[in-house]
């Protein structure tokens, strides 16, 4: 310490993912995305053609959109990101002159994704040393799911809050704006406070309904997706596979604590 005192410091995120696709990686359609602010993760419809790529665009993309904090329809504002996004797609699909002519029509046809979104803004005190608190918001479209974890115990369970709400119709982000033009109708929205001590899990959806139906009353799911390592989650997920205790799908968790670190590092 100097004699102009500590450093200032500034709560930001920090992530960590543990992926398990259930074939060749490079086939898998989950994607994620993270930065000190946002994280996402987005599950591309299965029936769709290239599904993971436009999820890898949906969650990369989230994190470079500014969204207006002013008081603005948050659905009416991640409208304008997506309309970006899909102008995007559509002048890299009339671009893909080196693909075969029923790749370009198929990727014309359009493709699609669930998404989960989460924003934080650093709400803790200016105090040295105070504890680090992220004020977040939370958007989703499908099944994607967040679940705040505060001593190992959800706090906060969205979009979907039981097993039995999963199905195979989830709600989907499309990349044809004629399929769904405002994302009011399906987007959900929640909000919270991450304290020092807890974690925000983003799980696709496999993942989100076998922890559903399998925590019950006690905190062993949890404290399972709260703290496996890789190679531990990559196990046990592949068991719960092959017993037929979990559906066969791409999995991906995505982890998420509040931390302190010194400003501009």
């Amino acid at each position: 310490m100097n004699e102009l005192g500590p450093p200032p410091t500034r709560t930001v995120l920090r992530c960590e993912a543990l992926v398990v696709p259930k074939g060749r990686a490079s086939e898998c359609e989950d994607a994620h995305a993270w930065n000190a602010h946002r994280a996402a993760v987005c599950d591309g419809a299965s029936r769709a053609f290239a599904s993971g790529r436009w999820a890898t665009v949906l969650a990369q993309e989230f994190l470079v959109t500014e969204l207006d904090r002013s008081g603005e329809n948050e659905a009416h504002v991640l409208d304008g990101w997506l309309a970006q996004i899909r102008r995007r797609w559509a002048e890299q699909t009339a671009s893909a002159t080196d693909v075969p002519v029923y790749v370009r029509d198929a990727l014309a046809r359009g493709s699609a994704a669930t998404f989960l979104g989460v924003e934080t803004r650093d709400v803790s005190s200016d105090r040295p040393g105070a504890a680090p608190f992220l004020e977040y918001r939370a958007f989703a479209v499908g099944d994607s799911c967040l679940f705040h974890l505060r001593d190992g115990w959800p706090v906060e369970v969205f979009p979907l809050d039981r097993a039995e709400q999963f199905d195979t119709h989830p709600a989907l982000v499309p990349t044809r704006a004629e399929l769904l033009g405002s994302l009011e109708r399906v987007l959900r929205l929640t909000s919270g406070v991450c304290g020092p001590d807890d974690t925000l899990l983003l799980a696709t959806d496999a993942l989100a309904e076998w922890a559903l139906r399998s925590a019950g009353g006690c905190s062993g799911v949890w404290t399972f997706l709260e703290g496996a390592d890789e190679a531990e989650f990559d196990a046990r997920v592949r068991d719960l596979r092959e017993r037929r205790m979990m559906t066969s799908d791409d999995v991906s968790l995505i982890r998420c604590r509040a931390v302190s670190t010194a400003s501009g590092t």
